[in-house]
């Protein structure tokens, strides 16, 4: 089977984000136990042997949801990172481009964190496809501390610190009500990122 949707499906992308669509929307909703192939097919109109065709079984449908998802949210970061602008301005390309993903997956990031923060038994797993995109933050932390942007921090630490500022506040919106936007999460994590939470300096 496919690592992700894309090779699944063979290049038929309508087909593939359809599918992407529909059943991280109810694995969402549902949670993966409540959560059945058949109302996954009925959602994009096929029949459940057509999914079965590309996915082993449940399992396998949801990991290659999460497996997507990943792959999206790092092309999304490897665009910000390709660019020349100077790291601090990465930086915060790099929150606002979270965010934005955030905002258009809404689904497919509540089910992700969820899982990811969790004590489930795919955490480790989840863990494993989330390295690659915290890797392009650190390339950006590490760039920033070589040509004395930023201090002398440890690059790992950072590194979770900023996807955590981004991605715990971000779970805490889409738990409470999908519908909201995620544009306070981006000024409150700018603001406390570049410029700290003390009224004054001593």
């Amino acid at each position: 089977m496919g690592d992700t949707f894309s090779e699944a499906f063979k290049g038929n992308r309508g087909d593939s984000r359809a599918l992407f669509e529909a059943a991280a929307g109810i694995f969402a909703r549902k949670g993966y136990h409540k959560a059945t192939v058949e109302e996954i097919a009925r959602a994009i109109g096929v029949a459940k042997g057509t999914i079965y065709y590309h996915f082993e079984n449940k399992e396998d449908l949801y990991l290659a949801v999460i497996r997507e998802g990943v792959y999206l949210f790092k092309q999304k970061l490897d665009r910000v990172a390709a660019t020349k602008a100077p790291p601090p301005e990465k930086i915060g390309m790099l929150i606002e481009g979270q965010l934005l993903f955030f905002e258009q997956e809404k689904d497919f990031v509540f089910l992700f964190l969820k899982e990811l923060f969790s004590t489930g038994v795919r955490r480790e797993l989840l863990a494993e496809m989330l390295a690659g995109c915290l890797q392009v933050i650190r390339n950006v932390v590490e760039d920033g501390i070589q040509d004395g942007s930023f201090k002398a921090v440890d690059p790992e630490i950072t590194t979770s610190a900023l996807f955590g500022m981004v991605a715990i506040p971000a779970l805490h919106y889409l738990s409470y009500n999908r519908n909201i936007p995620l544009e306070p999460v981006h000024s409150a994590v700018g603001e406390i990122l570049f410029k700290g939470i003390c009224a004054s300096r001593v």
